[in-house]
């Protein structure tokens, strides 16, 4: 089928270009009186010529030799050979009534004549009503001049031929300006496209490149840049190698990626990949993707062993970046991106680097990949518009780096050679109404570049360490996402886990304990000051079911016991006058089985006995106000012989205390619920979003699927019932992610700052999960053979399914956190270490227990475990003994209201490496051989003053400080220092204390092998049994007969205590 033009897209296009035309003529069109547009033979090696992006713009398609005249009344003339003239047919006489462009003439090319006649008619045209005088014609100046040398009888070769004939009066300027502004300003469709190819570019760059180079990285592959362009330009021309539906035909590269390293960097678009081979030091890469031939350009530096100096520029370079894509507003004009970027600069004294900037900062893209009209320079007045589209490019080259620097490196790594070294990002940016809007979203954080494959041991600057290490991790996150990430303080206490001791770490708990104590005092003071004492107890109020007696109801009896549901009253005949009673003041009522009379029995709450914990608040507040003077009534008995009307009244009144308790715990629920903002749902943008979830807790009882979208604000869950769930950004505390790996679920929890009602209930906790097997799965009666391939592909399916949802989860909270970051919410997901993990029991339950960066947590059973480390002031290890196999950690709350979080049943083979990973967090922690009466403990340390201080009152008898009375030991005896005194022992009291400890091991090795019991028991006092007695009962008296103090008497009445248990024993069996 024969291409045709796109009649409708030809038209707007072409009356976008006269309108503007025709208005700035004498301005930005240099006062042309028409226009010229002359494409010239094919050129494969220049696909950037001004004329052949005109007419992939205007036709779709590029038409070689052809002449396009564009008179000032609306007249167009093409000038074709006869196919290009078939392919345009369908233009003429289509032009729109309300477009500048009024006609479409078609001129096929005659050989005969050389076209003199064609050339003739379109001159008369092109000098329109001049009266003889000079005509300006428009062309593109610079392909005009490169036509001289034309094939001869071409049609632009005698159209430009005819023009520079004194005769034809004409004089040609040029418009190249005025047709770059007008294309400068992007149809949708052409945002779209362009969008497109971004994505394509970024793709590329994310899923080709990255890879890649990390390979060479880890391997230390040697392989050439030019080597690594050419394998980038293949996945751009064929993107399916990266897994992408896109068709080949519609994809080109731009140019030839370039890719620099070693220290010789050109920043320039011509610039080439050298054929040396990759050095790991300052990397750049430079690559454009172009679709559907729009162009798009992205630009990425890496830096690998990086130095404090270079990190600090790239720093700048960021700041600058940012500064430079605030300026790109609408009504701006383009030299103000470069003023803002010198003026960020100079605000944030780094004037040195001016002299490394580039003479442009960017340049408009669209079909043309780089408009020479359009360069973000000091002189461009061109003003920013909406639909416009640049790329943003901020470079530093040729910075130094110091010999001393250099030699402060590791031996192994490359930057060691680096002399001087250059760093760039470029990204596509859009301008919109609100601003500019970056296209190619890979990140460009230092920690998203960074690199570490030769840490300096001996280097005293953590935070670069922190931050290549945790580059490090998320890389080998990437390729195999385990959750097995860790941070940089966590990975180093693994590496140091074998070196440092118990006795080192009891020291640094000690000083550690000791800092602590000094912030807790400064934290409370601060916080005392800030309260003021303005936390007064809000006062019980007075009960007013009824403003007068005229609001009584009607229709009550004199001797009725009368139920009013409206106003929460139960009115009683006293003396027989109707009295109300607020349901709140009744404790419960009773009704017995009626015999010859029915009884109602209601009792209230009083003063002088306990209220319980079913009684309302309000009503608790009022009796402690009015016991010291008031009378109050304890009960009331009503007998009536008509059961029918007691039993009514009894039915009524316990379903409005129902009611009314309901509606307490309701008030309870939401009395501290924070206002939650409404959710900002995203348009005209994808929307991230995770379908076929299960929420937990659910609504209602009931199992709960549905969809979760992530949008400007917050994130939105909505069930397959039709219930909404929206979480705020600003709300979430924490965010995490677990993968599934041993667990049969992949996860993401979040953990809220302030509740939210799920139903009828308030809720800390929020999670979204996918089971990969069902968690009540069927087995088969019958055994399968491990090579049964049926049940070997069943695996296969399982690692692959699970493989896939962490990927999809995985990509969900990449992309949230990037729509929260751009919409200024700092938003993170962490995932649990599972290499620091334990078994421990919180809700009655062994559970798998992991750390995260900022919580402890177990989120695959119900109910959820998040502790969050930032509110935990002391951890306690109790039941910690050299007889029991297992403890319990305590971790106490900061707020000393709330009682301590518990987890008991931990393995002893776990104690040692979570208090290293309690030291390495910075958390104290002590350890002691017995359960402790926790709340007891609360509540004294809660109305201690001075808990935090090491004086008593008087500020000079010390005392313990802050948690250091749940020591074992003390300070001393940590370090393992004992005087002269404590180190003098006889030999036989130590023979005797290890025999002791020995037979207490045997005697709890035994226990311990009859039964599972609870490590408390071997600190409790045991009773003997009758086989003990006895057996005490004979070696008593053999020694009294040795000794010769025996008497009959008493040999009489030993055999009497002891005759009695073996009988006793017989009638057991």
């Amino acid at each position: 089928m024969a291409a045709v033009v796109n009649v409708e897209k030809f038209y707007e296009r072409l009356n976008k270009i006269h309108a503007h035309f025709v208005k700035h003529s004498e301005s930005t069109w240099n006062g042309a009186y028409c226009l010229s547009i002359n494409k010239g033979a094919a050129d494969d090696d220049n696909r950037y010529l001004k004329s052949t992006v005109i007419h992939h713009y205007l036709f779709g398609y590029e038409l070689p030799d052809t002449v396009l005249l564009l008179t000032k009344d609306g007249q167009c003339i093409v000038l074709a050979a006869k196919k290009k003239c078939e392919f345009l047919e369908p233009a003429v006489g289509e032009a729109p009534k309300k477009g500048s462009v009024t006609s479409l003439k078609l001129l096929i090319r005659n050989k005969g004549d050389e076209n003199a006649e064609n050339i003739q008619e379109m001159l008369k045209e092109a000098r329109g009503e001049s009266n003889g005088e000079d005509v300006k014609i428009g062309m593109i100046m610079k392909e005009f001049k490169s036509n001289e040398g034309a094939k001869e009888g071409s049609n632009v070769s005698g159209w430009e031929t005819k023009l520079k004939d004194s005769s034809s009066k004409t004089e040609i300027v040029d418009v190249t300006g005025g047709i770059s502004v007008v294309m400068a300003v992007k149809d949708k469709e052409e945002l779209d496209l362009l969008k497109k190819s971004s994505v394509l570019s970024n793709k590329v760059l994310k899923h080709g490149f990255v890879p890649r180079i990390e390979d060479v990285i880890d391997n230390s592959t040697k392989v050439t840049h030019e080597k690594l362009a050419s394998e980038i330009e293949e996945i751009i021309e064929d993107p399916s190698k990266i897994k992408l539906n896109v068709p080949k035909e519609a994809v080109d590269s731009c140019y030839f990626p370039i890719i620099q390293s070693g220290g010789d960097y050109d920043f320039k678009v011509s610039a080439q990949s050298s054929e040396e081979n990759v050095k790991f030091d300052v990397i750049t890469v430079s690559l454009g993707a172009r679709y559907q031939m729009y162009c798009s350009n992205v630009v990425r530096t890496f830096l690998v062993d990086a130095p404090k100096p270079v990190t600090r520029n790239y720093e700048t370079l960021l700041g600058m970046y940012e500064a430079c894509l605030k300026a790109m507003v609408p009504g701006k004009q383009l030299k103000y991106v470069y003023s803002a970027g010198i003026k960020y600069l100079r605000d944030v004294g780094k004037e040195h680097l001016l002299s490394a900037l580039p003479k442009t900062l960017g340049f408009g893209v669209g079909i043309d990949f780089r408009d020479p009209n359009l360069l973000l320079n000091t002189k461009n007045t061109v003003t920013f518009r909406p639909g416009m589209v640049f790329s943003l490019a901020i470079s530093f080259a040729g910075l130094k780096l110091s010999e001393n620097v250099r030699a402060s490196l590791n031996s192994k790594s490359a930057v060691k050679d680096l002399s001087q070294y250059g760093l760039m990002i470029a990204d596509m940016v859009a301008i919109t109404d609100k601003g500019a809007d970056v296209m190619t979203k890979y990140g460009k954080g230092v920690g998203d570049i960074s690199y570490s494959i030769n840490d300096d041991d001996d280097e005293e600057e953590s935070d670069d360490d922190d931050k290549q290490l945790a580059k490090k991790i998320a890389k080998e996150e990437e390729a195999q996402p385990t959750g097995g990430r860790r941070s940089g303080r966590l990975a180093a206490t693994s590496s140091n886990h074998e070196t440092e001791g118990s006795a080192e770490r009891e020291r640094k708990q000690i000083d550690l304990l000791a800092r602590k104590n000094e912030e807790r005092l400064r934290e409370l003071a601060r916080s005392q000051k800030q309260k003021g004492g303005d936390g007064k107890a809000r006062k019980g109020e007075e009960l007013d079911a009824y403003k007068n007696t005229k609001s009584l109801p009607d229709n009550v009896l004199p001797n009725q016991v009368k139920v009013d549901m409206a106003n929460q009253c139960v009115i009683l005949p006293i003396c027989g006058n109707p009295v109300p009673f607020h349901i709140s003041t009744i404790k419960n009522v009773v009704l017995p089985d009626p015999d010859s009379a029915a009884y109602l029995r209601i009792n209230f709450y009083t003063a002088g006995m306990a209220v319980g914990k079913d009684c309302p608040e309000n009503t608790a507040k009022l009796v402690q106000k009015y016991a010291p003077y008031a009378t109050f009534i304890r009960e009331m008995t009503f007998r009536s012989l008509d059961s029918h009307s007691l039993t009514t009244a009894f039915r009524q009144i316990s379903e409005l205390r129902k009611r009314a308790r309901m509606l307490e715990l309701q008030n309870q629920e939401e009395a501290n619920l924070v206002k939650q903002d409404k959710l900002v749902r995203t348009k005209n943008e994808r929307v991230p979003r995770l379908a076929d979830l299960t929420m937990r807790p659910v609504f209602a009882g009931r199992k709960t699927q549905g969809n979760l979208e992530a949008h400007s604000n917050g994130l939105r869950f909505i069930s397959t019932r039709g219930e909404i769930v929206d979480v705020m950004y600003s709300n979430i505390k924490h965010a995490i992610f677990q993968p599934c790996e041993s667990e049969i679920m992949v996860l993401v929890h979040f953990h809220l700052r302030n509740p939210i009602m799920v139903g009828k209930k308030k809720q800390h906790d929020i999670q979204f999960f996918t089971e990969v097997v069902d968690a009540s799965q069927a087995v088969d009666a019958g055994r399968r053979s491990m090579y049964d391939p049926d049940e070997m592909d069943d695996e296969q399916r399982e690692r692959q399914l699970r493989k896939r949802l962490n990927e999809a989860f995985k990509e969900f909270c990449r992309k949230v956190e990037s729509v929260a970051r751009k919409n200024g919410y700092s938003l993170e997901f962490d995932i649990p270490y599972r290499d620091l993990g334990f078994m421990g029991n919180p809700h009655k339950e062994m559970v798998a227990i992991q750390p995260t960066l900022n919580c402890l947590c177990n989120l695959t059973e119900t109910p959820f475990f998040v502790v969050d480390l930032s509110n935990v002031d002391h951890v306690h290890f109790e039941r910690v003994t050299f007889m029991s196999k297992a403890f319990d950690v305590v971790l106490i709350n900061k707020d000393f209201t709330k009682q301590p979080w518990k987890i008991d049943m931990v393995p002893n083979g776990d104690k040692d490496s979570i208090q290293e990973w309690l030291t390495d967090m910075e958390l104290s922690y002590t350890e002691g051989p017995m359960n402790l009466n926790w709340k007891q403990i609360m509540s004294t340390v809660a109305g201690d003053d001075r808990f935090y201080m090491d004086t008593e009152e008087d500020e000079i008898t010390p005392k313990e400080a802050g948690w250091e009375f749940l020591r074992m030991f003390g300070k001393d005896d940590d370090e393992g220092e004992q005087s002269e005194q404590e180190s003098v022992y006889s030999e036989n009291a130590g023979q005797e204390e290890s025999s002791e400890e020995e037979s207490e091991e045997e005697d709890f090795d035994s226990v311990d092998d009859e039964s599972d019991f609870d490590g408390d028991d071997d600190l409790e006092e045991q009773g003997m049994d009758w086989d003990d007695m006895e057996r005490e009962a004979a070696a008593d008296d053999r020694r009294k007969k040795v000794d010769g103090d025996d008497t009959g008497d008493v040999r009489i009445k030993r055999k009497q205590a002891t005759s009695g248990p073996p009988k006793r024993k017989q009638r057991r069996r």
